[in-house]
């Protein structure tokens, strides 16, 4: 779905997926972006002017919908319009209201299709690990405990990556990269050990078919104290270096 707003000094604007349209039953769109009054934007090969400011997340009319009529999300009724809502307003709860009310019982009855397989089993080319896990990529990750050695760990990254440029040439490994962060210093309790999580989850990850873990050895985030997060590994998948020698 395309946009176009005037901008500073008159100037138009482009841009794609202001509204998402989930159902092509739906008569109201989801706003994606807060938009303004004469926005013009084109939804199923129709041209529709904005007719007043929308906030983000709230919906809009993609046509009239009378008072009683049905307003439609998903592809099913999510309530009844209270008063007439015109094309290009914003629908919310000072015109939409439940239509549940009266009613006993109520039954949901979606209009569930069969999927249908083109084959028995689906594969993908990736890389499965010794622990059962598959990966997309074959990606070598140097991953360093502390802030304080970022800069060490991209001098590795870039060292390496002229070491063994034939290979990621050649497409033997997809790519060398580090993940600078400010965390693993000062942290105690559990900020530091959601710290320890989040790098324990990248040593782990199957994208990964080597990694290298960089410490300093004065930090709260030692290697000692992240194997224990880290918990079983294979060694010569993941390997272990602190810059002072400390441990």
């Amino acid at each position: 779905m395309l946009c176009v707003t005037r901008g500073k000094k008159g100037l138009f604007m482009i841009k794609k997926n202001i509204f998402l349209k989930i159902n092509s039953k739906d008569n109201v769109a989801i706003v994606l972006y807060p938009i303004k009054k004469g926005t013009k934007i084109n939804i199923d090969d129709r041209e529709l002017v904005v007719q007043e400011d929308i906030p983000k997340g709230y919906k809009i009319a993609l046509t009239s919908i009378d008072k009683g009529e049905e307003v439609i999300k998903y592809g099913y009724g999510i309530g009844i319009a209270s008063q007439l809502i015109k094309r290009g307003t914003c629908v919310h709860i000072h015109n939409l209201k439940t239509g549940l009310k009266g009613k006993i019982e109520y039954r949901y009855k979606p209009d569930l299709k069969e999927i249908k397989s083109p084959n028995d089993m689906l594969y993908f080319r990736g890389y499965e690990r010794d622990n059962g896990q598959v990966g997309i990529r074959n990606e070598i990750w140097v991953i360093n405990t502390v802030g304080c050695v970022n800069k060490a760990a991209e001098k590795i990254v870039l060292s390496a990556k002229q070491k063994y440029e034939n290979e990621i040439e050649n497409s033997e490994i997809d790519g060398i990269f580090n993940f600078p962060h400010p965390f693993g210093c000062s942290q105690l309790g559990e900020d530091l050990l959601n710290t320890q999580k989040v790098l324990a989850g990248l040593v782990k990850h199957p994208n990964a078919a080597g990694v290298l873990i960089v410490g300093l050895g004065c930090e709260n985030n030692l290697i000692s104290e992240f194997k224990k997060v880290i918990g079983d590994y294979n060694n010569s998948r993941v390997k272990f270096i602190n810059l002072s020698g400390r441990r």
